[in-house]
């Protein structure tokens, strides 16, 4: 409100789709295996709405889809996974604080060329 108005915010500008959704299927991957994977990504397509492509877009959609389906706790593990991938860097139980605090779509940013924690400061 008092600060300088970015006119593009919360429009992503040179958005790197593939590799966000590439980054996401290794995320899942990593968490839930390739069958896994599968049977929760058919249930955000069909119970949500919610695709890897259109997760790319709008994080808060595959957020609030993983937190129905899995329940706070499962989402955070979940995020902490896609958080990793999206960083390349481990975080420890001691930082969970972070991945509460920590936006999806500043992660993705991250694929953009934002770094880590422009908008986190931990």
């Amino acid at each position: 409100m008092f600060g300088i108005r970015e006119p593009n915010r919360g429009t992503p500008v040179n958005v790197n789709s593939e590799e966000i959704v590439e980054r996401l299927d290794k995320a899942l991957t990593a968490i839930f295996s390739e069958d896994g994977k599968r049977t929760v990504t058919y249930y955000l397509t069909n119970k949500y709405g919610v695709t890897l492509e259109s997760a790319s877009r709008d994080p808060s959609k595959l957020e609030r889809a993983l937190t129905e389906l899995l329940g706070e706790v499962g989402w955070t593990v979940v995020k902490k996974a896609i958080l990793e991938e999206f960083w390349s860097k481990k975080i420890g139980m001691d930082e969970m604080v972070i991945v509460e605090k920590a936006s999806l779509r500043e992660a993705f940013g991250f694929v953009r060329g934002l770094g880590p924690g422009t908008l986190l400061r931990p």
